[in-house]
């Protein structure tokens, strides 16, 4: 399973997430490819709270496929192009994660691989 904790010496986190996710010895890892805000059908919503929750959805059902869940997570790569849409993605983060605090980076992007796409996200997981 993923140990989290954050270090003294380094500032604290602003956000909801961790310094470190650590991964216990024997444990497989499993890198996530980035998710975006396209459904299974391959529609986007042009709405960005939706395209957050889907990419969210998405790496659930990819976590799930794969026999794991949020606890699982070590750590998550976030990809937005607007900074504006911070506070819309951490609710849509918040309400995906629960209590878990994975360590996160954010980075703000001028584009997508699709202009329709506002938010990608790639995690990296491992399960014992």
């Amino acid at each position: 399973m993923v140990k989290r904790y954050n270090l003294e010496g380094v500032n604290n986190p602003q956000g909801r997430f961790s310094h470190v996710g650590e991964i216990g010895p024997n444990a497989r890892l499993f890198h996530l490819a980035g998710q975006t805000g396209a459904r299974p059908d391959g529609t986007v919503s042009q709405d960005f709270g939706e395209q957050a929750r889907q990419v969210y959805r998405n790496l659930t059902t990819v976590l799930a496929g794969c026999g794991m869940d949020w606890q699982n997570v070590a750590k998550v790569t976030v990809f937005l192009t607007n900074p504006d849409d911070i506070p819309v993605w951490r609710d849509a983060q918040k309400e995906a994660f629960g209590a878990v605090v994975p360590a996160s980076t954010l980075l703000i992007v001028s584009r997508l691989a699709r202009p329709e796409y506002r938010i990608e996200v790639e995690a990296v997981a491992a399960k014992d």
